[in-house]
């Protein structure tokens, strides 16, 4: 490859797969369930870190005063993937892809001068059980998760690393993060990327008012999407009003 290639991330709840909702409801019932803690506050944005390394150490910081050992993140790890499991086999429909995505990230993956990549905030098990829940392939794919680091800067910084040595690049010509969260804009902000939103209503309103160029609703028009992406600029400033 090129150095005119460019690299597009994709973040997957909420951008390629439409789990959110079964994602909060499984990761609640988890702490709940293995280590006994509830009322936690489900406002992710509001956590230094909203990825499930940075959110689960702040709980347990807050609940017990200290970092989470090994063998407690094992557990709390295994009992959410088996939830977010049970809730696959007993309602499917908590699983669906984002219209478009598989076939919109298998035809961007053949594209010349474009590489792609995964980053999601979420652990590496519970975020391989959603994407094949969704009939999504990312077999081949540069991918980083919540174990590669407890911010959003420090996955997207790492899928960079790994897509350089896969794609056997020494740099790209442009980075383009695709996310659906006020973290994924303020942190494309941060890194100096491009960043194209994945939304609608008042959510792709909340991402146009972070500074987001451009937000679409899916990936179902595969024309859009690659014309998003090369327009896709970095993150202006937020409008707070």
């Amino acid at each position: 490859m090129d150095e005119n290639v460019k690299l597009a991330i994709f973040d997957i709840d909420g951008t390629l797969t439409d789990t959110n909702s079964v994602d909060d409801e499984c990761f609640v019932k988890a702490l709940s369930e293995a280590h006994a803690i509830t009322e936690i506050n489900t406002d992710w944005a509001t956590y230094p870190h909203a990825t499930d390394s940075g959110i689960t150490l702040q709980i347990f910081q807050e609940t017990f005063g200290r970092d989470p050992e090994d063998p407690e993140l094992d557990k709390f790890k295994s009992c959410f993937v088996k939830m977010l499991s049970e809730q696959y086999h007993s309602n499917s429909s908590s699983f669906t892809a984002i219209a478009g995505a598989a076939v919109a990230l298998n035809r961007l993956k053949r594209e010349s001068d474009w590489a792609v990549a995964i980053a999601t905030g979420c652990w590496r098990e519970s975020a391989l059980l959603k994407l094949r829940a969704a009939e999504i392939d990312i077999d081949g794919i540069p991918a980083a998760f919540a174990e590669d680091g407890l911010s959003r800067d420090e996955i997207l910084q790492s899928a960079v690393s790994q897509s350089l040595e896969q794609y056997r690049l020494s740099s790209f010509a442009k980075t383009v993060s695709i996310g659906d969260g006020l973290w994924d804009v303020r942190t494309a902000r941060r890194l100096n990327f491009a960043f194209l939103g994945v939304g609608c209503g008042e959510p792709a309103a909340i991402l146009d008012r972070a500074g987001a160029k451009h937000v679409i609703e899916d990936f179902a028009d595969y024309g859009r999407l690659l014309s998003f992406l090369n327009e896709a600029e970095i993150p202006r400033v937020e409008c707070l009003a």
